[in-house]
């Protein structure tokens, strides 16, 4: 019994699937006009189209034939086109609906015919940021092509249909990325007399800086960007402030580097998060430092709502940054107010271990060791202009630099 009932509902899903069939073929030519046929040109290139009926590779697709008016005549056809687009469809999607295999042969030639645009970008080269122009892109008119064709199967039962390209603009041109290469500010640094080794550290640092780019929003990291001041990465040694004495040690200069970077950013109108040296450097104002470390950063937050650039130049012994982006609306004027001064003390100190001087030296002979360093209590303003009009003074910092002793070696 359970054989004969299988046997039954395979042979009644059989005359099902052969009625569905019957349904979903296309009309003979007694029963329609002949299958139309379309031509499309594009330029000297031809691609033609006649339809005929889709032969069904299971139900589903028996289903999807006979619901879309895939094999039905031509009127009946474009009747159901005309309801999806009644529906909100667009020309595409209703010719696609009855002509699935000429919307697939059509993709073709829209993929062949696609040339994305190319946006414009800027290059940095030789300390100049440059600005390669946009290319605009090209693809085939497509509402344009199937309406044409819903048009041409709807009232001429086929025929002729030229296809047109359409320019695809790009997002960024180079009107776009000049207007956001405004100059915002300009900031040197001169350490003229510098060892050949730490002003190999201050150009190294500044060149690793140079071409950096910002976007809106985002935040540059100058320890990320120089990476770590060790020999492997270029660094030599030289004179670096550590607990206010200066020592030996792998990139000095560095600071003097990264102050330069901070002041550009500061005139240029940014957010800047940087640290004082425990001494107050001689190549800036007091509280106008960015010491660096590897526990201390300088952090620059591109507050504006286009991209920053920094470009780096170097001639001899000075080093100039530059800040561009959008025209900046105000002017920025760092300014740095000493409000306390502690002088250094002099100390002398017996060379009983003959470091300095040479055995049969004077006795009392005295020679300086290093040069001694005031402390210093400062505070630091930005004023902001507009039209050469004060509008504000903001207080950004407040350090105090510690005092370092004057030392005079005595010969024993």
């Amino acid at each position: 019994m359970k054989k004969l009932g299988r046997l039954i509902y395979i042979t009644a899903f059989v005359v099902c699937m052969l009625l569905a069939m019957g349904a979903a073929k296309a009309p003979t030519d007694a029963e329609s006009d002949t299958y139309p046929t379309l031509t499309i040109t594009y330029g000297t290139e031809t691609y033609q189209y006649t339809d005929k009926p889709v032969e069904p590779s299971d139900f589903t697709v028996i289903e999807q034939i006979a619901a879309r008016k895939i094999n039905a005549p031509l009127p009946q056809k474009i009747e159901y086109m005309d309801e999806c687009i009644a529906r909100g469809a667009d020309y595409k999607t209703a010719v696609r609906q009855c002509f699935p295999l000429l919307v697939r042969k059509l993709d073709g030639l829209c993929d062949k015919v696609f040339v994305p645009p190319t946006d414009a970008k800027t290059v940095y080269e030789h300390g100049v940021f440059s600005v390669i122009r946009e290319k605009t892109g090209i693809c085939i008119n497509e509402e344009k092509l199937y309406a044409s064709i819903y048009c041409s199967f709807k009232f001429s039962g086929g025929g002729e249909v030229k296809a047109t390209v359409s320019d695809i603009p790009p997002i960024i041109t180079a009107d776009m990325l000049r207007e956001e290469l405004q100059q915002r500010s300009s900031y040197t640094t001169d350490f003229t007399g510098s060892s050949e080794e730490r002003a190999h550290n201050v150009k190294l640092a500044l060149s690793k800086i140079g071409g950096m780019i910002i976007p809106a929003g985002e935040t540059m990291s100058f320890n990320a960007t120089v990476g770590e001041r060790t020999e492997a990465n270029g660094f030599k040694q030289a004179k670096i402030i550590v607990d206010g004495k200066y020592i030996d040690g792998t990139g000095g200069g560095v600071c003097q580097a990264s102050t330069a970077v901070y002041n550009a950013a500061l005139i240029a109108g940014l957010s800047c998060a940087a640290n004082a040296h425990s001494i107050c450097p001689s190549y800036c104002p007091a509280g106008l430092d960015a010491m660096i470390s590897s526990v201390s950063d300088l952090l620059i937050t591109n507050t504006t709502t286009h991209s920053i650039y920094i470009v780096v130049s170097v001639s001899g012994r000075k080093a100039t940054v530059k800040v561009f982006g959008e025209k900046p609306e105000y002017e920025i004027v760092p300014e740095s107010v000493v409000l306390d001064v502690v002088k250094c003390e002099t100390q002398e100190q017996t060379d009983n271990e003959y470091k300095y001087f040479e055995q049969g030296a004077v006795s009392g002979s005295r020679l300086l060791v290093s040069l001694g360093k005031d402390g210093i209590t400062s505070e630091t303003y930005i004023n902001v202009y507009k039209d050469g009009k004060k509008l504000k003074r903001v207080k950004v910092r407040e350090n105090t630099y510690r005092a370092v002793p004057q030392v005079i070696a005595v010969a024993p």
